[in-house]
């Protein structure tokens, strides 16, 4: 049985940030972090936005990404109910040239893992429209050849992610997700809400404040999907007050 990990979000450490100064000059200071399978490194032309994240669900507490868009694609995959571990970049791939697809040797970002054992494999990327028909090919190359296998490969876009404030959404909620309650406040809190309709946060907050409901029980049941949530774009609250 093969497995997976995940994690993302303000609660994880980068490496873009951190910098020096030499003369007039902001330079990011050099910094590695490893996966099961290579080292990574922020710097290079245009320095890379890495890090590490801590989560429940990846190896040893926490997980490394080396992209703002595998980052994403973590905090996606940990949101997700069926997954149960996730494994960022767990192994290298030599496909061989067959049934007319060429040879191709890839490194998924993750492998997400379910209770039951199977697993799906994962890339992160940034959005379709910069992927060139070469790399678009090779990426189509390399599902197929997983499907050989009866393993399921899918390409995460992180333009995807953004639409309608999916993923700005459930970082916000992220840290409420792992918070824990007494089931009778749960049982309590759902046998108030459920009734409702979707509705996006802002309606949903507004309802549990009517309903005498604690804020982080209501974001907490909103992480775990168990009430549903209407994704909007995410706003600062400074910036909504200015709005109003």
């Amino acid at each position: 049985t093969e497995q997976c990990t995940c994690r993302s979000g303000s609660h994880g450490r980068n490496a873009h940030q951190p910098i020096k100064i030499e003369g007039n000059t902001q330079v990011p200071v050099s910094r590695r972090i490893a996966s099961p399978t290579r080292p990574t490194s922020n710097r290079g032309e245009i320095p890379r936005f890495i890090g590490e994240i801590p989560s429940e669900k990846a190896p040893n507490g926490q997980t490394a990404f080396d992209s703002i868009s595998a980052m994403d694609c973590f905090l996606y995959l940990e949101w997700c109910n069926w997954v149960k571990w996730i494994e960022f970049e767990p192994e290298w791939f030599d496909f061989p040239a067959r049934a007319g697809l060429p040879a191709v040797r890839c490194l998924p970002d993750f492998r997400a893992t379910a209770e039951t054992g199977e697993f799906k494999m994962f890339e992160a990327k940034s959005r379709r429209d910069n992927i060139s028909p070469k790399k678009l090919a090779s990426l189509a190359a390399i599902r197929q050849h997983f499907a050989l296998l009866s393993i399921a490969y899918e390409v995460i876009y992180r333009s995807d992610l953004k639409r309608d404030g999916f993923i700005d959404t459930i970082t916000l909620l992220r840290r409420f997700g792992y918070l824990t309650f007494p089931q009778n406040l749960i049982t309590r809190a759902l046998s108030r809400l459920t009734a409702d309709e979707p509705a996006d946060l802002e309606t949903w907050v507004k309802r549990a404040q009517t309903k005498k409901i604690p804020l982080s029980l209501l974001h907490h049941l909103l992480y775990r999907q168990r009430l549903p949530l209407i994704y909007r774009k995410v706003l600062h609250p400074e910036i909504r007050h200015w709005r109003e």
